[in-house]
């Protein structure tokens, strides 16, 4: 459900329909949190876009949960899981579309990768107790310097100091044995406009699936200071050194039954200890420093960001044609490392061996917004953005497993434990954005159109040679309207559209293995369009969206292991278009003092609605070796339900006393799949394409009860228990389409069992 919960002065927030961020009371001091939210957020009185933010209170209710995403459950077309059950791993997908067509921004600033649009979520564990608030801008999103939203845009708003000081410190423990601490510091306001926001956080225990082990100390600093009455500086270091153990394996339906949906084929017994072929080790500090000028008529927001990332992961790695670590199983599902031991001793040189998959990333850049207004009716705004975004990989060996040596195919050597093995690489990329908007107001109606350009360069490195690809570089740019009417003060409709010649990722241009470029890369084009309804009444309110998205030419790029007699080496498929259509419907109501109830409902249509062509080509010669048909036509877009339902309870009882209880209902889900994976041979489609497996629709009800009181008058008290997945029910929450789209090949993750977890927090 829509938590529409807005911050507005230290006082307290309100909860309803079509409350305004930028709403103060008058007799009360704005705080430093909220010129934070108000400059970043999008403002639900003025903006024609389908808006939800998450309040402080909502974001406590999922603090024990080990996967950030899982605070935006409860709105409609968004789901929000874990990827695999590994603690940190999560996936995101908003109207049907994937994380690489979603926006994330923290703090107004884009922050997802260059070369895919991927959105690594483990690599910010401590983020959940750094954001103060989240918005969900369902569709082309508020931002004009994001061009990825086809979904929408996820904005995160971490923590500054309120007014007042104020400390607080928790613990949290599951019925796993997974604990994890917080300790929060705030001065306040201090003289001379400085403030100070502090938290620290530790986790460490075992996940609820088998071998999925965690450890993590995240951090935030916040360093605020009033330049006057006007001016604002925050500075903001975060961070989240971890480690943790990952499943990444899909099972099938039949492991699943035998084993249990916690079961995973990752790892086994190795010289007498548990040993996981998925440690992820990863680091990623992040800097940001931004000004903020709040005027009457001229506001400006400037930002310059740092991001340092350095970490890897175990891994397998064979020689061609051996049997692989995964393949060599125990009796009891588990990778038999004494076999796959003596398998290496046999062959003189390991078959099998674990590397260390390290990459890192650099990704800096400076960020200006500025808006004029130059009556109470007419406002110009307008930006400038620069990313830089450079990535490295390699591989080094980490254990032999028996063998004496490894073959490796790069360097045509035998190389030892420590050394490198397989292509060491980078990708640079150069991105700059711009935009203007127009916005008039008047009382009862807000309208904007804006234009956006986008343009990159981007250039692949060979580390080995010190060679360097020639550089690829495009262009795009983007037009979005919107329209808000209040018909009166309780009901308002809006209408909003965007047309987006969208610029592929880097890893489009830079597909192939060698320093090429990809050939004949064109834009994709992004059409959405979106209508919406909202009202409010006493102690209530309803809000009702519908909405079509159309994805025109997506490309896919792949590249191909090389073979023997066969020059080619890359796939290019093109000419693959999708349609999402899909109606909303979110309530709220206040059914008595202490009772609230919301309710959510979403009904959709995502399909492809054309076949492709694949092209396979020699990336050195660029000729065309073959072309294939994609049949995908009619096939339904897999990864995400298309119809939900849910319902939420919120109770405040006797003495302090708290409860809350969610139900969520997930169907018409089918499985994930490439379309790659549907190539047909000549130039005529065979017959009708066979949708991917449907998954079994599911319930899922999630409660907490609790209690706040006072120690004493200065210390709060906050004692609560939760259950996820109280009814403790068994589903399939996310996988992978099988060769004959049936359950028997469907190949995916079971959600995670029933789990149970208990805390206290104390509040000064």
């Amino acid at each position: 459900m829509a938590m529409l919960a807005q911050p507005l002065s230290a006082g307290g927030t309100v909860e309803k329909v079509g409350a305004s961020v930028d709403a103060v009371v008058a007799d009360t001091t704005i705080t430093l949190q909220e010129i934070a939210v108000r400059s970043n957020f999008a403002n639900e009185q003025s903006a024609a876009l389908s808006l939800t933010t998450l309040s402080p209170q909502h974001i406590r209710l999922y603090a024990s949960r080990p996967n950030y995403v899982e605070m935006m459950q409860g709105v409609p077309g968004v789901y929000a899981t874990a990827s695999t059950g590994s603690y940190g791993d999560a996936s995101l997908n908003i109207r049907g579309f994937k994380q690489d067509n979603i926006a994330i921004l923290l703090n107004g600033i884009p922050i997802q990768g260059l070369t895919s649009g991927s959105m690594y979520w483990s690599n910010w564990m401590g983020l959940t107790d750094a954001t103060y608030a989240v918005q969900l801008q369902k569709g082309m999103g508020h931002s004009m310097l994001a061009d990825c939203a086809m979904g929408g845009m996820v904005n995160i708003i971490t923590r500054t100091s309120q007014f007042a000081p104020s400390a607080s410190f928790g613990v949290n423990v599951t019925d796993t044995g997974l604990t994890k601490g917080t300790l929060n510091y705030s001065t306040g306001r201090m003289n001379h406009g400085w403030s100070v926001d502090a938290m620290i956080a530790y986790t460490k225990g075992h996940g609820k699936v088998e071998c999925t082990d965690v450890e993590t100390m995240s951090y935030m600093l916040t360093v605020s200071k009033l330049l006057g009455a006007h001016n604002t500086l925050i500075f903001t270091s975060l961070g989240s050194p971890e480690t943790h153990d990952q499943r990444n394996s899909e099972l099938t339906i039949a492991e699943m039954e035998t084993y249990g949906g916690n079961y995973s084929k990752n790892w086994g017994m190795l010289r007498g200890k548990p040993y996981s072929i998925g440690r992820n080790h990863y680091f990623k500090p992040y800097f940001t420093l931004q000004h903020i000028l709040d005027g009457e008529r001229f506001e400006m927001k400037n930002s310059l960001y740092l991001a340092l990332a350095d970490g890897g992961g175990r891994s397998t790695y064979g020689q061609r044609g051996a049997k692989s670590i995964i393949s060599h199983q125990t009796p009891d599902g588990h990778i038999d490392f004494d076999a796959v031991i003596k398998e290496n001793q046999e062959a003189g040189a390991s078959q099998n061996i674990m590397i260390d998959y390290l990459s890192g990333h650099t990704q800096a850049g400076a960020l200006a917004t500025a808006s004029y207004r130059f009556s109470p009716m007419w406002k110009l705004n307008g930006g400038v953005h620069y990313q830089y975004y450079d990535t490295w990989s390699e591989m080094r060996v980490l254990d032999l497993l028996g063998g004496e040596k490894w073959y490796d195919t790069t360097s045509k050597t035998h190389v030892g434990l420590g050394d490198y093995t397989g292509a060491r690489y980078g990708r640079t990329t150069h991105h700059l954005s711009a935009f203007a908007q127009m916005e008039a107001n008047t009382e009862s109606i807000t309208a904007t159109l804006g234009v956006s350009m986008f343009n990159g360069a981007y250039r692949r490195s060979n580390f080995i040679t010190g060679e360097h690809s020639d550089w690829a570089r495009g262009t795009g740019a983007s037009v979005k309207a919107g329209l808000l009417y209040h018909i009166t003060p309780a009901h308002t409709v809006y209408v909003n559209g965007a047309y987006n010649s969208r610029l592929p990722y880097a890893g489009t241009f830079l597909a192939s293995s060698d320093l090429s470029i990809t050939n004949d890369v064109t834009n994709e084009i992004n059409v959405l369009g979106e209508v919406g309804y909202r009202t409010s009444w006493q102690g209530g309110g309803l809000e009702m969206a519908a909405y079509v998205a159309s994805w025109r030419n997506k490309i896919i790029t792949l590249s191909l292991a090389k073979r023997a007699n066969e020059a080619a080496e890359k796939y290019q498929i093109s000419g693959l278009n999708a349609l999402h259509m899909g109606v909303e419907l979110t309530a709220h109501q206040q059914i008595t003092p202490w009772l609230k109830a919301k309710a959510y409902a979403m009904m959709a249509s995502w399909k492809w609605v054309s076949s492709g062509n694949a092209l396979i080509y020699d990336s050195y010669t660029e000729a065309t070796l073959n072309t294939y048909t994609i049949n995908c036509d009619g096939l339904h877009v897999g990864d995400a339900p298309q119809t939900q339902l849910g319902a939420q309870l919120d109770a405040t009882l006797y003495g302090g006393i708290y409860a809350n209880v969610m139900w969520q209902y997930n169907a018409r889900m089918y499985a994930d799949f490439e379309p790659s994976t549907r190539i047909e041979s000549g130039d005529q489609i065979s017959g009708k394409a066979v949708d991917a497996y449907r998954l079994p629709a599911y319930h899922l009800v999630d409660a907490t009860l609790g209690w706040r009181g006072m120690l004493n008058k200065d210390v709060r008290i906050n004692v609560y228990a939760s259950v996820q997945n109280a009814l403790n029910t068994q589903y399939l929450e996310r996988g992978i389409d099988g060769a004959n789209h049936d359950a028997a090949t469907f190949r995916g993750y079971r959600g995670a069992s029933r789990t149970v977890s208990i805390g206290v927090r104390f509040s000064l």
